[in-house]
């Protein structure tokens, strides 16, 4: 089983884009589910990867990382052998429901549900279950917003969004932005008293 986890981990490596990884995954059931129209960006292989479920629309940032197990009993049976530990691993499964995005450094630990229409904001640290219509920040993550409000006030400063391709950024758009930047700062300044 561990060679075929390394050629699995290999070719996953080796797939730039995410998009070829998920539907690599996809092809293999490596995992226990994955729906559709799902993004799995991190290049390792997670151990244990059957018992991860991704649901409908789920996007993961590439330095995600999510585990489904935790070797500590092989810690404590050497740092407290009067207690009888042994070479254990506790494991746990991860769901991640409809219409979830896991930002860059998440950290998704067993024995979690992420429920539908959630936001796991970056360097969050999972470690209880999500409810549904979230946006949650973290360590431990907590809930600091709803789904549903978060996209009503994302549509409205709808004007600031950039569209461009290959996260190449125009020098004349990063500029503007620097203007923005600096005039929103210079006003709060002035109004501070």
């Amino acid at each position: 089983m561990e060679i075929k986890r390394f050629y699995h981990s290999a070719r996953l490596l080796l797939l730039r884009n995410p998009r070829k990884r998920t539907a690599y995954l996809k092809k293999h059931h490596l995992f226990d589910a994955i729906g559709e129209n799902c993004i799995w960006g991190p290049v390792k292989m997670p151990l244990y990867p059957k018992l991860i479920r991704l649901h409908n629309n789920v996007a993961i940032h590439k330095t995600a990382v999510i585990i489904t197990h935790d070797m500590v009993d092989g810690f404590l049976k050497k740092a407290r052998p009067d207690m009888g530990f042994g070479h254990r691993e506790r494991l746990g499964c991860i769901e991640i429901m409809d219409n979830v995005y896991v930002a860059n450094e998440v950290i998704i630990m067993p024995n979690v549900r992420i429920g539908k229409n959630c936001i796991i904001s970056t360097g969050s640290v999972v470690t209880q279950d999500i409810p549904e219509n979230s946006v949650v920040a973290g360590n431990p993550a907590k809930v600091v917003g709803r789904f549903d409000i978060f996209c009503a006030m994302r549509r409205m400063r709808s004007t600031e969004n950039v569209k461009f391709r290959n996260q190449k950024l125009p020098d004349e758009l990063a500029k503007e932005h620097w203007n923005k930047f600096e005039q929103k700062h210079t006003e709060k300044k002035e109004n501070t008293p």
